[in-house]
């Protein structure tokens, strides 16, 4: 619209619709019919020059985008350049509506503040007593059955292999040793001197199973294992049926694809090693839920990389180290014709060899109760409980629990600690005979998750994900074969101060 104005100021300086004759010849200075108004003026007249063209101007932005689009105007370089529309109308009347609301609301809400003034309690109270038998009615129409507030979950061809360097598989038909006869799996009956919920300590006779433990140094051999499954989950009606198929084991019915979540898990390069469960009834306490129950300390360990400091974007193999989260199948006829097989034996779907969440190297160290805080499983009414006691304000348990980071982040009373690839806990001499500690503990008591290219912090036991341009850990690909590639990730520290978790309704 700059160019028209200046072509109309120049049209009108010029002299355009003046009535100009001379020696019998019609000398005036047509202006281009474009619809506007024309204006006469005498030639050099700057000011009037201004003031038309500012107006044509205006006239013809209605014509062009404005409450005038839908006019006949003639043809011009002006009129057959652009898509005639009217947009600003719809902004404007956007924009009125907005004012027209806001001063409304402002009125409303000043009338509803008058009338809360000058109404009493008893009027009040009936019309909150009529608001509430209105909900309570609308209430009744809905049916809870209807909500999909049950689950079916199906796990399919769960597998453990030799890892051979691929996810697009679950399995690689290869076997492989787990432990040896220096650091096997274990077992075993014990007994450890704990205090749990009073400052009172007494002997705790445990069961335990136990992985071999994982070395200070870190073995690459370790970290052989292959783990492959895919699954169904299904969202469900309360109200759909429960009848199962005795052959199969499957429902008969209530299975709908389109609440179904239908995923495939692949791990390679897994260490399980330095994990153990321990199994105990548990000492005394206030707390009925807690006392004489069953209690259990466990350490679950998913490492695959001993050294992810070193990992690279760059590394040809990262997929000898990873899982994989993926749920596109190959191609629709392969993602299998019913809801699940478990339903009438069909075939398994086929995925895409590639689409899904890939987590390089994570390392994954979980403690879920100790002996000094125990899980426990145990029951209120019907329901079941399992629950990660509170932590009692009694120095000598919290003390065994808590941590000293350093750096007067602590004290040297606090005797906790972080499990991560590197350490967990007080190290271990495997044999009478070793001179040195050579493996890993199993008495920490804060988790760490890591992914990707991370490291440990010079002179403490603390994770730091590294930002590098060569950095990785996260990536998503697609099925056109994109890849996106979201860094490394650090989740340090973590420690469960409580943690309670309840059935409802059985």
């Amino acid at each position: 619209m700059k160019g028209y104005y200046d072509q109309r100021y120049d049209d009108y300086y010029n002299g355009a619709g003046e009535d100009l004759t001379f020696l019998g010849i019609n000398l005036n200075y047509k202006l281009v019919k474009d619809g506007t108004k024309e204006y006469e003026i005498y030639a050099g007249n700057i000011l009037k020059s201004e003031e038309y063209a500012k107006a044509n101007a205006l006239e013809m932005i209605q014509f062009l985008y404005g409450q005038k689009a839908n006019q006949q105007i003639p043809d011009t370089q002006w009129t057959t350049t652009v898509d005639r529309q009217n947009i600003i109308g719809a902004i404007v009347d956007a924009r009125i509506l907005a004012l027209i609301k806001a001063d409304y609301d402002k009125k409303f809400e000043a009338a509803l503040a008058g009338m809360m003034k000058d109404a009493d309690s008893a009027a009040m109270a009936e019309i909150i007593a009529r608001a509430d038998q209105v909900a309570k009615a609308e209430a009744a129409k809905s049916s809870v059955s209807t909500l999909k507030t049950k689950a079916d979950v199906f796990i399919y061809g769960l597998a453990l292999s030799k890892s051979d360097g691929s996810l697009s598989t679950r399995y690689s038909d290869q076997g492989f040793s787990w432990g040896s006869a220096d650091n096997p799996w274990l077992f075993r009956a014990g007994t450890e001197n704990v205090k749990q919920f009073k400052d009172a300590a007494k002997d705790v006779g445990y069961i335990a199973l136990e992985a071999p433990l994982s070395p200070i140094a870190g073995v690459e051999s370790d970290n052989n294992i292959k783990l492959g499954f895919w699954s169904d989950i299904f969202a469900r009606a309360l109200d759909s049926s429960n009848a199962v198929d005795p052959i199969t084991g499957g429902p008969i019915s209530g299975l709908d694809t389109d609440y179904r979540l239908r995923t495939q898990f692949v791990t390679n390069g897994l260490s399980f090693n330095g994990s153990q469960v321990r199994l105990f009834q548990t000492l005394e306490s206030d707390n009925k839920n807690y006392s004489q129950t069953l209690g259990m300390a466990s350490i679950v360990r998913l490492n695959t990389n001993d050294r992810p400091e070193t990992l690279s974007s760059s590394d040809s193999n990262l997929n000898s180290k990873g899982i994989r989260l993926s749920t596109a199948a190959k191609t629709d006829a392969l993602d299998g014709n019913v809801s699940t097989p478990a339903l009438n034996g069909s075939d398994a779907p086929i995925f895409h060899d590639s689409e899904g969440l890939y987590l390089y190297s994570p390392n994954i160290n979980l403690v879920l109760g100790n002996m000094y805080q125990p899980f426990v499983v145990g029951s209120e009414g019907n329901n079941i409980i399992l629950e990660v006691t509170r932590i009692p304000n009694i120095p000598a348990i919290y003390n065994q629990i808590y941590q000293n980071y350093g750096g007067g982040l602590g004290t040297t009373d606090l005797k906790g600690s972080t499990c991560n690839v590197y350490s967990c806990g007080t190290p271990i001499k495997n044999n009478a005979s070793d001179t040195t500690a050579l493996y890993q503990g199993r008495n920490a008591t804060h988790s760490s998750i890591s992914i990707g290219t991370t490291e440990r912090i010079s002179g403490t036991n603390m994770l730091r994900a590294k930002d590098g341009v060569n950095s990785t850990g996260i990536v998503f690909k697609n099925t056109e074969g994109v890849s996106k590639n979201f860094g490394s990730a650090v989740i340090d520290g973590v420690l469960i101060q409580h943690l309670k978790i309840r059935t409802t309704g059985l």
